[in-house]
């Protein structure tokens, strides 16, 4: 066990209260006994990666996408690993796994999935490991400085650091879907009936929304500067101290947010908006990517807009301006 994961975890601590988004009463729970998880990566078995088929690449179910210093990382739900560094897409490894969510690192991608799968595709050793560490589902993940926080059903909570994966929260009842970290001490996560948690030097803080939708993603430039967004359109903003709504204009569910550069939304039925104004009274705008598929995931990179889309066993991808006007697309949504 690291020393910075024992520290973090001798001071970790779930306040939990009832209603809706944690808007009322409040029960202390004590710290979690730290536990490390015995898990052993494995290596993938597969070939190095070749250029395939663009039509058939994309003819897979995609779940959500980042960036790397040195190329973009897609995951899928059943199907391969994707990867483009310039030029070509490859498929860097066949194996069939239920991802579900990935974050970029400048040197890793960290992916999660179905049945606490945990991926990590390490682009300075262009190896893929694999484990499992739950049989709970895991929904969200966030990149550190050495690894990664994961998040899930039932209120699952996972820290990697330095190769140690570690039981990270316990009292948290919720399903959690999205997560946002600065550091072992400090991070958002957001979940079920509009519920969101504030990690700092205390411990895992509940925070009431007053939402009774689902938060599934959550984005910000600092603990301070925080958007989540979820279903039937909700987005919410952290200001002066509390989460205050932000009207979206739309109905649908939202998946995925990123807050640089300016905030961006993806949702179903081709649902992208974006705004500069993160205030309560900020206006969101609609980007028109001519396509009805889901919008499952979004992410930066240098001064791009990815997103990615979905619809039943196919997808695409969308490289964008950040003014929004298109650079390429891939795929068949």
């Amino acid at each position: 066990m690291s020393w910075r994961v024992a520290a973090a975890l001798a001071v970790l601590s779930v306040l939990a209260a009832a209603g809706i988004g944690l808007g009322s009463g409040r029960l202390f729970r004590p710290s979690p006994t730290p536990h490390v998880v015995s898990v052993t990566f494995t290596p993938a078995p597969t070939p190095s990666p070749s250029p395939i088929d663009e039509a058939t690449l994309f003819r897979q179910p995609l779940s959500a996408g980042c960036a790397t210093a040195q190329g973009v990382w897609i995951v899928t739900n059943g199907g391969g690993l994707l990867r483009y560094e310039g030029g070509t897409w490859q498929q860097v490894d066949g194996t069939l796994r239920s991802l579900t969510n990935v974050a970029c690192s400048p040197d890793a991608a960290y992916a999660v999935g179905l049945l606490g799968a945990i991926l990590i595709g390490d682009e300075q050793t262009r190896q893929i490991r694999s484990t499992d560490v739950t049989t709970q589902d895991l929904f969200g993940v966030s990149s550190l400085p050495d690894g990664a926080l994961m998040v899930g059903s039932n209120g699952t909570v996972f820290v990697l650091d330095n190769g140690d994966i570690q039981i990270f929260a316990k009292g948290i009842d919720e399903s959690l879907y999205g997560v946002v970290a600065f550091s072992l001490e400090s991070a958002w996560a957001v979940g079920d009936s509009g519920i969101t948690y504030r990690l700092d030097a205390r411990g895992w803080n509940p925070v009431g929304t007053g939402q009774a939708n689902a938060l599934r993603a959550v984005a910000a430039t600092s603990p301070s500067n925080v958007v989540a967004v979820g279903d039937a359109g909700t987005v919410v903003v952290w200001s002066d101290g509390s989460w205050r709504a932000m009207p979206s204009g739309v109905d649908v569910d939202l998946r995925d947010v990123i807050d640089e550069p300016g905030v961006w939304i993806v949702g179903d039925k081709g649902t992208l908006l974006t705004t500069n104004d993160t205030t309560p009274q900020g206006t969101l705008r609609r980007v028109d990517l001519r396509t009805e598929c889901d919008l499952v995931s979004i992410f930066a990179r240098k001064d791009e807009v990815w997103v990615i889309g979905r619809a039943g066993l196919g997808g695409a991808v969308w490289q964008l301006r950040t003014d929004g006007s298109l650079i390429r697309k891939w795929g068949g949504c």
